[in-house]
């Protein structure tokens, strides 16, 4: 698939093309987040996409690799925060879209359809949407978006990136100095 006819791409480079649930509700130099679009199975499926087009973690340049943590974790603190879910359950499975992106999936007990009587039936009930069994409410799913958006505006995600710096190299060199001067005195006082 390529960039031009990935779905993800167009919500990164067309963010006003998300119109629908909030439209982007966060947005950094690296990572969007959005409310997942029709088929939705569970109101506040929360989605992190990757602003550049890649597969998986394999693919993940050094600043990705370190924010995805921080960003992921403090997205579902906040979608836990604004939904009461008891929990939040994520998956980035790369199988429908080859463009890196994590659901974020409120848990609510009692509201899960039983598909296969597992935990991950929440995953599911996206299925029973699209076969017109399951309807969630829309207006409930913009609600949730708006108080994520206004959430994560007064709470940013405190991401910090490694930048390789001089002191950095002068600190990896540090201990390899030491123990070439070490190995040297050793010679010397033999």
């Amino acid at each position: 698939m390529s960039e031009v006819s990935c779905k993800k791409c167009q919500q990164v480079l067309k963010p006003e093309a998300v119109n629908s649930h909030g439209g982007v509700l966060y947005e950094d130099d690296t990572w969007i987040v959005v409310h997942k679009g029709s088929p939705i199975g569970v109101e506040g499926h929360l989605q992190l996409v990757s602003k550049r087009h890649f597969q998986g973690p394999a693919d993940m340049n050094d600043v990705e690799a370190t924010t995805v943590g921080s960003i992921l974790r403090h997205c579902e603190s906040i979608l836990k925060q604004v939904t009461s879910a008891k929990q939040i359950y994520s998956a980035a499975l790369g199988a429908s879209f080859p463009h890196f992106h994590c659901h974020m999936v409120p848990v609510f007990p009692d509201a899960i359809k039983e598909v296969l009587g597992i935990p991950w039936d929440v995953f599911l009930q996206e299925k029973l949407a699209a076969d017109k069994i399951l309807v969630v409410d829309e207006a409930k799913c913009l609600e949730i978006s708006n108080r994520f958006k206004e959430a994560i505006a007064k709470s940013p995600p405190p991401i910090t990136v490694i930048k390789e710096s001089k002191n950095q190299k002068a600190n990896l060199l540090h201990p390899l100095i030491v123990g070439i001067i070490g190995l040297l005195a050793c010679k010397l006082f033999a």
